[in-house]
């Protein structure tokens, strides 16, 4: 078993995956070698001394990092803090190389109450946006099924998405409703993955998110088994103020997709899946998010994920 990667190693890796598309050369180093090395990063041509990478290298190295540390190598710093109670057991400042105190919580919510560890917690009476609690303290959850949300307006509203409008065996009614987190590092969102992927093989795992290319590879990613979205894709086209912006910022997820796509092809039945709906997101140009799904009442779906 390979023991997990050190700081220098995590920083100088993710530096490459951020700077580097797949397919691109990048000169040989000590930490090049090592990361190809120790990890099986990537095909290197010893002849130029030179390395290359695939999209399937990223995975496999973002999997190994999930599980020897805990986070994912794409979006997460690496995870040398310490609590601040550990923190203040040694140091009169125990904001001192602390992580943030709401690493170890996650955002939870239900429409009726929360059922975790054999027991029923009733929810507040005023609208919230759930209940933040202590990951590791949940062993197990007794709702119809987890569902991964990506924007924390919806953790508020949850009575305003059309659910009756999603035909399927599991009742989105009676689910757990788990709030992703921010990218920012002191609201990282590994704490809610982790827990998210914990359940993996015990209870249905749905990802929540806006219909546009990142939303496909938050849902992708997230090792959901379905992806929650609009039965009507066309509904990216909808009229509404202002002009399109979000779509030309997202040309990473919109790479990453069309390499997903590269060896398969593009169903074309009236079965619905990611890839149709992501030809219709390139035919449109345009992004619709949650906030939009949740107002319109627009119908949704579960959609399996394959990829």
């Amino acid at each position: 078993m390979k023991t997990a990667m050190n700081k220098s190693l995590y920083k100088f890796s993710q530096d490459i995956i951020k700077r580097h598309r797949p397919g691109e050369l990048i000169k040989n180093s000590i930490l090049v070698k090592k990361l190809h090395d120790d990890y099986h990063f990537g095909q290197m041509d010893l002849a130029n001394k030179q390395l290359t990478f695939s999209l399937t290298d990223v995975l496999n190295l973002s999997e190994e990092t999930r599980r020897t540390l805990g986070v994912d190598i794409r979006d997460d710093p690496y995870p040398d803090k310490a609590d601040r109670l550990s923190t203040a057991e040694k140091s009169r400042n125990e904001k001192a190389h602390s992580y943030a105190v709401s690493k170890e919580f996650i955002l939870i919510n239900s429409l009726s109450s929360l059922k975790l560890n054999q027991s029923i917690y009733e929810l507040s009476p005023l609208t919230s946006l759930g209940n933040y609690v202590k990951a590791d303290e949940i062993q197990s959850v007794e709702h119809s099924a987890i569902v991964l949300v990506e924007n924390l307006a919806v953790m508020a509203n949850l009575s305003e998405i059309n659910l009756t409008s999603v035909k399927s065996d599991i009742d989105l009614t009676q689910a757990l409703w788990l709030y992703r987190g921010d990218i920012k590092a002191q609201q990282t969102t590994s704490t809610s993955y982790q827990f998210f992927r914990r359940f993996k093989e015990y209870i249905p795992l749905i990802c929540f998110s806006d219909l546009d290319p990142k939303g496909i590879e938050i849902a992708l990613t997230s090792h959901a088994d379905y992806w929650l979205t609009v039965q009507n894709s066309n509904e990216v086209d909808m009229p509404l103020l202002g002009s399109e912006q979000e779509w030309y910022k997202q040309g990473a997820s919109i790479s990453f997709l069309h390499n997903q796509c590269n060896d398969k092809e593009i169903i074309t039945s009236k079965d619905a899946c990611w890839q149709n709906i992501f030809e219709t997101l390139l035919t449109h140009r345009k992004t619709l998010k949650q906030e939009h799904m949740l107002k319109h009442k627009l119908s949704l779906s579960l959609i399996p994920i394959t990829t």
